[in-house]
């Protein structure tokens, strides 16, 4: 399944994620499904959880009409093997460790990375062939990035 639609990256997806090339439509979906799959294994789509990866879709260029269908993702019902290997990983960028980072930043955007999330991106590094050392790595940034932002916060935020 693939579309004529594309999804063009923005300077922020160059600068961030080195992302230039265009990304198909459906494609980028099926990695959405499986984004929200992993954030929601706790049993919970947090709104937080969701309003980050829809923070940074809109980032690295995504439409309203791309937006409306990731809210129209039944979630609860997306097989995680079966949407990672519908999406082809043949982006400008590592797409599998970047999906990986997605995912753990988005489990982690309520405050709690759970376990049953911890558990399904350890699943999902598993059927892309990415090692536990690499998501390892990946959640030890997340935690890295959560705590620069919170140190700014207070930096920014005292009269000092």
């Amino acid at each position: 399944m693939s579309s004529s639609k594309k999804i063009q990256p923005t300077k922020y997806a160059e600068l961030k994620y080195n992302s230039t090339a265009p990304v198909d439509f459906d494609i980028a979906l099926k990695y959405s499904g499986a984004l929200l799959a992993i954030a929601g294994a706790d049993g919970e789509l947090a709104d937080a959880e969701l309003q980050w990866y829809l923070d940074e879709a809109i980032s690295m260029g995504v439409t309203q009409e791309y937006i409306d269908a990731v809210r129209n993702i039944d979630w609860k019902n997306v097989n995680i093997e079966e949407a990672l290997s519908e999406v082809k990983f043949d982006f400008t960028l590592n797409g599998k460790r970047v999906l990986l980072y997605h995912a753990i930043k988005m489990s982690r955007a309520d405050g709690v990375y759970h376990e049953k999330e911890k558990a399904a991106v350890a699943r999902a590094a598993n059927i892309l062939g990415v090692s536990q050392s690499v998501v390892q790595s990946l959640e030890s940034v997340a935690e890295m990035e959560d705590s620069t932002t919170r140190l700014l916060r207070l930096i920014f935020s005292s009269d000092a």
